[in-house]
């Protein structure tokens, strides 16, 4: 099965689809895409890069 999550900045879908993944035992693709415009931005792109709650696999 695979999974399409939308939604507008800061609306938990990072979280929703950890859960997701947690919960099947299948590979798991990220794409993620954000413009950095300012410090604040570009220090929660970095945190969503090195995301430790995203399956290893």
């Amino acid at each position: 099965m695979a999974h399409l999550i939308l939604g507008g900045a800061r609306s938990g879908k990072s979280g929703y689809a950890e859960r997701i993944a947690a919960s099947e035992s299948l590979p798991v693709t990220v794409v993620v895409t954000a413009e950095s415009f300012d410090e604040g931005m570009q220090a929660r792109i970095e945190r969503h890069h090195v995301r430790i709650d995203r399956p290893a696999g």
